[in-house]
């Protein structure tokens, strides 16, 4: 199993089964958000990165996971504070988190920069969290 793949489901996993995380979201917690309407908020994944890292006798995989949070409506949700939030949530729950994965070995996850900004539409607001991983290939 490619080792991108795997810890992408881990994550999204991890992320549903959070309590913090799931005060938000609830199980809106999507590898690629279904078609036709969504209900705000949602977290997502977006991009994601592998970079060989080799060591002595461990073959090794630096990968960088983007996790999109999205917010639209009033109150909280017009302003950003409301997804700043959710990805301090995300956060909360993926850096340093120790879990493991069924055929790959995670060795480290975490968090290096979140970014916030207002979509094009002017309504909604993102966060970008991004996470990396040491993940010893076997």
């Amino acid at each position: 199993m490619d080792p991108t793949y795997e810890l992408a489901a881990a994550i999204v996993a991890r992320l549903k089964a959070d309590s913090a995380t799931a005060a938000f979201v609830g199980a809106r917690v999507y590898d690629r958000p279904p078609d036709g309407t969504l209900q705000s908020p949602y977290i997502s994944l977006g991009p994601s990165d592998a970079l060989t890292d080799d060591a002595d006798c461990v073959d090794g995989l630096e990968i960088t996971m983007q996790i999109d949070c999205w917010s639209w409506g009033s109150g909280e949700a017009f302003s950003s504070a409301q997804v700043r939030k959710i990805a301090g949530a995300v956060r909360a729950c993926l850096h340093e988190a120790e879990f493991s994965l069924t055929l790959n070995a995670l060795a480290s996850l975490r968090h290096r920069i979140t970014r916030y900004q207002r979509e094009s539409d002017g309504a909604t607001n993102r966060a970008i969290v991004s996470i990396t991983a040491f993940v010893e290939v076997h």
